[in-house]
């Protein structure tokens, strides 16, 4: 019996695929079967389903943003739309109950892939890595670019239209540094205001530190501006050593040079001379 039913089954076989190579396909059977959070035979709710949709396109849009706008870095300034929308969407996706099912059971915290959950840590990592709150001010439902972003850009737009206004390739960037020195430092100054180390790695957002970046790398590399502070910075530190020597030089003098190594002993010796002088006149 067994015999006879491995007969009939490479029968079978051998007719699906004799078919396959006439050109036919095989049947197949597809099973649409979809994940509820304890089974696969009950699709989900079609709210929940529109929600992690809302999600996708959210997350898609953010990080196809952030990647167009990695260098220079803007993405805190052009992909705050795109974030806010993943934000709200994420949150939607957690709050929403349908007759006492959360659409978060449905699609987080049930697997090791986590994928819902790991986009957007991973989304909201690259936010908080750039500190991107920074930039804006979260006092209203919609962020709004805050006063000191927005007085930084306004200065720094100004510095970089003095360059650009001044700077002649054909010509020694001189006349571009010197125009322009006022708005650099100016700029310079106002960055670094803006943080406790003078650095800006702890609080300013990505945006501001990137533009720095670029601005001084144009004015010391590109323009070789800081070739005119050398003169004076050189005569304020010979002169300072100078100072410092001084003090040195006088020990060495009174140590080594010979009048003034001998003046202890002319003084002891007037003193001394001195004392006679009072003992004979008290005697008379």
């Amino acid at each position: 019996m067994t015999t006879v039913y491995f007969f009939l089954a490479v029968m079978f076989a051998h007719g699906n695929f004799a078919d396959y190579r006439d050109g036919k396909e095989l049947p197949v059977t597809s099973y649409k079967l979809k994940y509820n959070g304890e089974g696969y035979l009950f699709a989900n709710p079609s709210i929940c389903t529109k929600l992690l949709d809302e999600f996708a396109d959210s997350a898609s849009n953010f990080t196809k943003c952030s990647i167009k706008h990695a260098r220079p870095i803007r993405l805190c300034e052009k992909c705050i739309d795109h974030y806010v929308k993943f934000r709200e969407s994420y949150k939607n996706l957690l709050q929403t109950n349908l007759n006492g099912t959360s659409c978060e059971t449905i699609f987080i915290s049930h697997d090791r892939l986590e994928v819902v959950l790991n986009y957007h840590d991973n989304i909201l990592a690259i936010w908080n890595k750039g500190n991107c709150n920074d930039c804006f001010n979260w006092t209203k439902d919609k962020p709004e670019i805050s006063n000191k972003t927005y007085h930084f850009y306004q200065i720094f737009n100004e510095t970089m239209q003095c360059i650009e206004d001044n700077i002649n390739p054909k010509e020694n960037s001189t006349k571009v540094c010197e125009n322009c020195m006022q708005s650099y430092i100016q700029l310079n100054n106002y960055y670094e205001s803006l943080s406790f180390d003078r650095i800006g790695l702890d609080i300013i957002c990505m945006d501001v530190i990137d533009s720095m970046n670029a601005t001084r790398s144009i004015w010391s590399k590109s323009l070789n501006c800081c070739k005119l502070r050398k003169s004076p910075e050189i005569i304020f530190l010979c002169c300072s050593g100078i100072i410092a020597c001084l003090p040195v030089l006088y020990y060495i003098m009174v140590k080594y040079c010979g009048p003034i190594k001998d003046l202890p002993n002319i003084l002891k010796q007037s003193r001394f001379k001195q004392r006679i002088l009072r003992t004979v006149n008290g005697i008379n």
